[in-house]
């Protein structure tokens, strides 16, 4: 009998050790794929020490990072080959009008492999205006709804004992993530791809150029034609310092910080970098205090208007998918051509409108 309950007594420590032990290993394997979803997107790779995002977002139980402007959306898709090889948009395009034969890697007979539609992502960002003033990039699956804050909760000074603390919730509403597509046809000769020894370099700056400057046109639009974010009520000329500071200070007094980023059309830009001191003849210039702040011309805004603020906080580019590209062959058979079609589904979204003002010349 004693001998029974020594070995009673053993089988259950050795139960009580397996179940520890096994509660042990699903903590760790909890916590080494919270890590993996945390490093990588469906597929992807772990982002170099750089590229770690700033912060994530959890999408249908998936943690989906939102790339600040410095980061590259290609550290978080599949991976290129490992033997070496590199894609080559040009020789793609050659192969598929069965000009010459193709020695790059590919993914089918008329779309480029995942990881070059994020390269293409990628360029589109490096020269998309919003994003350089610090909007982040999020890359979604599918429709995604985000919460966009509209104001602040009130912070109270509370005296002991007394009843004077008011709720006060902040308030936010739900914003739709479903960008529409974005579509550039382009047509090419068998002659212009034959022919071409530039063709690569010149395909990938024109399409990133296309994609950035209607990503632009778009974005700007809809930071304009936000009701919650604050603008000017008397005229701030966008061409002087003197209305540009003026605006300034109603942001200042809207609660918002000095701007990061300053965004506005190209010839006000000019017109204000030539403004002289009237008695030293010397250039005026940015203020000191305002050293920091990056200023980011282009065509993209109309004269008399301009947005400045915190972008990285306040606005996000959302990504549904990579750049895509297909060749049609003999698309326009007519003229002996092909078409290059490039498409992807990309929009901005204002996720914090009291961190951005819009100046206007023109209230």
């Amino acid at each position: 009998m004693e001998h029974f309950d020594e070995v009673k007594s053993l089988i259950e420590q050795l139960n009580e050790n397996q179940t520890a032990s096994l509660a042990d290993m699903k903590n760790r394997l909890d916590g080494m794929e919270a890590l993996q979803n945390r490093i990588k997107l469906a597929g992807g790779n772990a982002p170099t020490s750089a590229a770690k995002p700033r912060e994530y977002v959890n999408v249908a139980g998936k943690l989906i990072p939102i790339l600040a402007s410095t980061e590259k959306l290609g550290d978080f898709a599949p991976a290129a080959p490992q033997d070496g090889s590199k894609f080559s948009l040009g020789e793609y395009v050659r192969a598929n009008m069965g000009i010459e034969t193709m020695n790059a890697v590919v993914s089918g007979p008329a779309t480029v492999p995942t990881y070059v539609g994020a390269d293409i992502i990628d360029a589109v960002r490096a020269v998309s205006t919003v994003i350089r003033a610090g909007a982040g990039t999020i890359s979604i699956d599918g429709p995604t709804n985000l919460a966009r804050i509209t104001g602040d909760p009130t912070a109270y000074q509370h005296t002991e004992g007394a009843a004077d603390i008011t709720e006060s919730d902040m308030t936010y509403t739900a914003v739709s993530a479903n960008p529409k597509a974005l579509v550039a046809l382009v047509p090419l000769s068998n002659e212009i791809v034959s022919d071409s020894a530039n063709l690569d370099a010149v395909l990938n700056v024109s399409l990133a150029s296309a994609f950035a400057s209607k990503l632009d046109a778009l974005c700007l639009a809809t930071i304009l034609a936000d009701t919650n974010i604050p603008k000017s009520v008397v005229a701030h000329a966008t061409a002087t310092w003197t209305g540009t500071l003026l605006a300034m200070a109603a942001a200042l007094n809207a609660n918002q910080n000095l701007p990061t980023s300053y965004i506005m059309n190209a010839g006000d830009f000019i017109i204000r970098a030539g403004l002289l001191a009237s008695t030293s003849g010397s250039w005026l210039g940015k203020p000191p205090f305002l050293s920091n702040m990056q200023e980011l011309p282009t065509s993209s805004i109309a004269t008399g208007l301009a947005i400045f603020g915190d972008f990285a906080r306040a606005f996000t580019i959302a990504a549904r998918q990579n750049v895509q590209l297909e060749v049609v062959r003999f698309g326009k058979s007519t003229s002996y051509s092909h078409v290059l079609v490039a498409h992807a589904r990309m929009d901005g979204i204002v996720l914090q409108p009291g961190r951005l003002f819009n100046q206007k010349l023109v209230p």
